[in-house]
C-alpha cells in the first residue's frame, strides 16, 4: 500500500480494508470544497495557484489541517475529537480513519468554521460569508506527501453555493457537471489542465444536487 494514493466514500469496498502501518496519517485535512453553481446549473472550477505550479482545476476550497503531533500535545479534552485519530494504528480499518476525521470535525467545530471562512474568502472574496449549512456529500482520501514523506488523510465535505453571477479574476471555468464528465472522458486536461481527483470523484453527487 505505500506511496499510492487512495479515495473512498462510505459506500466503497475499501472500508473494510485495513491500514498498513506506513499509511497511518501524520496529517488531517478537514477541506470543504464549494461548488458554486449559477443559474444555469453550471458549476464553477478554478486555479487559485499561480501559473506554472499546480495548473489543476479545482472547487474553491479551504482547510482546516491538523497534525499529530499538534494533537498528541493538546490538552486532551472530552469533546476536542482528537482520540479517535490518535488510537489510530496499522490495522484499522479505512472506516475507522472516516470516523476519526468526523469527530476531529466535530470537535474541531469553531475552529474549522473560521478556517474555512476564511479560506475560502482568501480564494475568492465574493464567497465570503455564503459558507454554511449541511453538507450534500463527503467522501475521504489518504495522499501521500514528498515532503514530509508521510501521509495526509483528507475529509472533503461539498457545500453547494448558489450565485446569480460571479467572474472571478483567476483562472476559471463554468462548466455543466455532465459536460465535464464527458471532457474528462476525452482528456486528462481539459480546459488546458489537470482536474482534482476529487472534483472527478464529486461529479455524479453533484448531478443529483443541483
Amino acid at each position: 500500500m505505500t506511496n499510492a494514493d487512495y479515495s473512498w466514500d462510505r459506500d466503497s469496498d475499501l472500508n473494510d480494508e485495513r491500514l498498513d502501518a506506513a499509511v497511518v496519517p501524520q496529517r488531517y485535512a478537514l477541506t470543504a470544497p464549494q461548488v458554486v453553481v449559477n443559474s444555469a446549473k453550471e458549476i464553477l472550477v478554478v486555479d487559485p495557484h499561480p501559473a506554472g505550479t499546480w495548473d489543476t482545476w479545482m472547487f474553491p476550497y479551504a482547510s482546516l489541517i491538523l497534525t499529530r503531533d499538534e494533537l498528541a500535545a493538546a490538552p486532551d479534552g472530552p469533546d476536542d475529537g482528537s482520540r479517535p485519530i490518535l488510537a489510530l494504528t496499522e490495522g484499522s480499518t479505512f472506516r475507522a480513519l472516516s470516523d476519526a476525521l468526523e469527530q476531529l470535525r466535530v470537535g474541531r467545530q469553531d475552529a474549522y468554521v473560521s478556517a474555512i471562512q476564511t479560506g475560502v474568502n482568501n480564494v475568492i472574496a465574493d464567497l465570503n460569508g455564503t459558507w454554511n449549512g449541511t453538507p450534500f456529500y463527503t467522501n475521504y482520501s489518504l495522499k501521500f506527501s514528498k515532503t514530509s514523506n508521510s501521509y495526509t488523510a483528507y475529509e472533503f465535505s461539498y457545500f453547494l453555493n448558489r450565485v446569480a453571477a460571479l467572474d472571478p479574476e483567476l483562472p476559471h471555468v463554468w462548466i455543466e457537471p455532465s459536460r465535464l464528465a464527458e471532457e474528462l472522458a476525452r482528456s486528462e486536461t481539459p480546459f488546458g489542465r489537470k482536474v482534482s481527483s476529487n472534483v472527478a470523484d464529486a461529479l455524479p453527487a453533484i448531478r443529483s444536487s443541483i
